[in-house]
């Protein structure tokens, strides 16, 4: 009976895909087959190693990638739209949601079923860890929460703002609010103290460093209507208070917020900030950061601290506008702001907003949950081979004569940062969750106890978000690889050819490889110079490229297309040596049934199938005006670029792939 399930399962399986290559209709709007699909092959690829399961997995894979393809494109005319032409009907963008739709999405939809899964077995007291325990604990609080009586969930409200004070528009009939008492530093300082939340202004601290000043960028609201009638909607049902009144309350807060928003700027921590002088300020009669901070901490400054203020000119600015709004506006601006943050919809859907809820608080452990079981030492083996190769590949283009125009102590700085960076499974197995959680004390159906909870245990750390692409921290230079790409039957499997691992997981790869060069204090004025000129190729090369029938705006910012262009040419050059390495025998099981390309072109066409997308109209009007280069447009660019790509799909001189000015920071000796 299990071998009839397992084969039952795969006929399904490969039907679903099949499907999906001649009629894109039937996956696109159905998130629940996507999920059933991903589920079911993960399953059956982990428990089975037949040769008949291997047989379907490549099936399965081949059906995806051809769904995707438009085969009667001329791949020398326009490798994207030969690539990932029927995407747009498989996975269309809409007016509101989803305004884009790419292959991250596809990857954080599964991940995130993933992880709820974790979240939803049951809690074992044997075999689970503490803080695998905690999690259970809080998602099952959060689930049963929704039987708790309306009185009962404001009251608890109610007690979270007395823990700071009053908030105007809670006072009752005939009842003065003392604006006297109300003191907004010290407030919205006790407040991130105790759950961790930047009202007006931020604190975080970074070893030895605390930086305080602008929180998050507020961006302008367009429709303040809108925005006023859903905080209204808020007080109202949240709250409890007079429809009249939350009316009045909210039009009152959305102007303030808007006022703020117009003070911010999209600045990162740290970047442009200025070191702050204690005692000595322009504005130290009004208000006083040091003591903000001393409140946050509980504590003065330690001597060998340094506070810098973030985003120098912020709080004169907050200053002014503070001292023109109403205390009651700016105490219930504040109050609203903490009390966001523990509302809990009864309208919505539940599990939603309870599964957001945890990976919200635990992103780093929720991770880690998924790694454990993902990240065995067999797939651990393959995606560093893949590291190596690549970082051995990148390593002959800096010691070729492609490379002679660096100045010889730069190239040797460049290889010693190449040499030195390390690949790093963002999986925080380091992290000894059960130390970080083991004093975390939960109440069963307490979900607004235990989020306080929570929140207070780690309102001071820094907030992490699940990381779902490749990415360069300079800082360690680490490339961080995210838990999320561990899921198998995505970029990776063992059962597909290794173009397919080459041309995606290792373009991506070779990418934040290519970032890691980019310091500026790693480049001596003459190579600089020279880079620059080859920039400036670029530069002139994708103002040329057209989507839609519209020209690319020229823009400064070529750093992610060169690093597109090395990325190629290096994974390929890897992919060459492998290939070269192989026995004979195994360079069949280097393409898929049913699609009809060499080794080679199945390696190029991974690479585009990375960057598949749809967008709405508007949002290719706003990608245009951050003059972000488009996917299509990165497709296009590099492999244009590349000679090895013409030469492996017979383009002519004359097509468009082929472009007779070739844009090369270095190039890859592939003979």
């Amino acid at each position: 009976m299990e071998n009839f399930g397992i084969a039952h399962a795969l006929l399904q399986l490969l039907l679903l895909h099949l499907v999906g290559s001649g009629r894109g209709d039937l996956l696109s709007g159905q998130p629940g087959i996507d999920l059933r699909i991903q589920a079911r092959e993960q399953l059956i690829s982990q428990t089975n190693d037949s040769v008949y399961v291997q047989r379907i997995m490549r099936l399965c894979k081949s059906a995806e990638m051809r769904s995707y393809m438009q085969q009667d494109t001329d791949a020398c005319d326009n490798f994207y739209e030969y690539s990932c032409g029927n995407w747009p009907q498989i996975n269309p963008a809409n007016d509101a949601y989803p305004r884009e739709t790419n292959f991250e999405q596809l990857l954080v939809k599964t991940y995130r079923h993933k992880q709820q899964r974790l979240m939803e077995q049951p809690a074992n007291e044997e075999t689970d860890e503490v803080a695998v325990l905690r999690v259970k604990d809080f998602y099952a609080s959060c689930l049963l929460f929704r039987q708790a009586a309306v009185d009962s969930y404001r009251l608890q409200l109610q007690e979270i703002v007395a823990e700071f004070g009053r908030m105007p528009v809670l006072s009752l009939p005939g009842q003065e609010w003392p604006a006297e008492e109300f003191d907004w530093q010290d407030t919205v300082a006790q407040i991130k103290r105790q759950y961790g939340f930047d009202i007006l202004l931020l604190f975080q601290q970074s070893a030895d460093r605390i930086y305080a000043g602008q929180p998050k960028q507020i961006l302008p609201k367009s429709n303040r209507k809108a925005v006023a009638e859903d905080i209204a909607n808020h007080l109202e049902h949240h709250l409890g208070v007079d429809p009249k009144l939350a009316a009045t309350t909210a039009r009152e807060i959305t102007e303030f917020e808007h006022k703020i928003a117009a003070i911010m700027v999209d600045r990162r921590v740290g970047v442009m900030s200025k070191l702050h002088t204690q005692n000595v300020t322009d504005y130290s009669d009004v208000a006083n950061l040091t003591q903000y901070v001393e409140t946050v901490l509980d504590r003065e400054l330690k001597a060998n601290e340094s506070l810098y203020e973030h985003v120098p000119g912020y709080l004169i600015k907050l200053l002014d506008l503070v001292e023109v709004t109403p205390p009651h506006v700016l105490a219930n601006y504040v109050f609203n702001e903490l009390l966001k943050h523990f509302y809990y919809e009864r309208a919505e859907s539940v599990v939603e907003q309870c599964v957001s809820r945890v990976r919200d608080l635990f992103a780093e452990l929720l991770d880690n949950m998924v790694f454990k079981q993902y990240g065995d030492e067999g797939t651990m083996k393959d995606i560093d081979s893949v590291w190596q190769q690549v970082q051995r590949s990148f390593r002959g283009v800096l010691q070729n004569s492609s490379a002679d125009w660096l100045v010889p102590e730069t190239r040797e700085q460049l290889l010693d940062q190449l040499n030195t960076t390390s690949l790093v499974i963002n999986g925080y197995a380091e992290v000894n969750f059960t130390q970080r959680y083991e004093k975390l004390q939960l109440k069963p159906r307490d979900y607004l106890h235990n989020l306080r909870t929570i929140l207070h245990h780690q309102s001071l750390r820094v907030k992490v978000k699940t990381q779902t692409s490749v990415t360069y921290d300079p800082m360690g230079k680490r490339v961080l690889f995210p838990v999320a790409l561990l899921q198998p039957n995505f970029l990776w499997s063992r059962y597909y050819p290794k173009a397919v691992r080459y041309g995606s997981l290792g373009t991506l790869l070779a990418q934040q490889l290519a970032h890691s060069l980019e310091d500026a204090s790693k480049w001596d004025a003459k190579s600089f110079a020279e880079y620059s000129k080859r920039k400036s190729c670029f530069k002139e090369q994708y103002a040329r490229l057209r989507l839609n029938g519209q020209y690319w705006p020229e823009s400064d910012l070529q750093a992610e297309n060169i690093a597109d262009n090395l990325a190629i040419q290096v994974a390929y050059h890897a992919y060459r040596r492998l290939l070269a390495d192989l026995d004979p025998s195994f360079l069949g099981s280097e393409s898929l049934p049913l699609l009809n390309l060499g080794s080679r072109r199945l390696f190029f066409l991974s690479f585009a199938q990375l960057w598949c997308n749809d967008a709405n109209e508007q949002f290719r009007d706003k990608h245009s005006l951050l003059l972000g280069t488009p996917n299509a447009l990165r497709v296009l660019g590099a492999l244009s670029n590349f000679r090895a790509f013409g030469r492996d799909f017979n383009c002519g001189s004359a097509s468009r792939m082929t472009s007779s000015q070739k844009c090369q920071l270095f190039t890859v000796s592939l003979d």
